[in-house]
């Protein structure tokens, strides 16, 4: 009977680990995907953000040429091309 108490007393303590260690790394798994979300929306609003920046400079690069049509223009027109 000891011997039987001692080994279910071993088995307990066993199962008692394996739970510790299944919830860490549950939690370890948690901590990742959280992580993983984070960066994704990091990675998100930094793309936003550049395509933002993009349309800014498309539309400065448009008044510039814009610009430089109508300064040329009138030198088109005094040289008579």
């Amino acid at each position: 009977v000891g011997e039987l108490q001692a080994a279910l007393g071993d088995a307990k303590r066993q199962q008692e680990l394996q739970e510790a260690e299944g919830q860490a790394l549950r939690q370890e798994l948690k901590d990742v995907r959280d992580g993983q979300r984070i960066l994704e929306k990091k990675g998100s609003a930094a793309l936003k953000d550049l395509k933002r920046q993009l349309q800014l400079e498309r539309r400065r690069a448009d008044r510039l040429q814009e610009r430089l049509q109508e300064l040329l223009a009138p030198t088109r027109a005094r040289t008579g091309q």
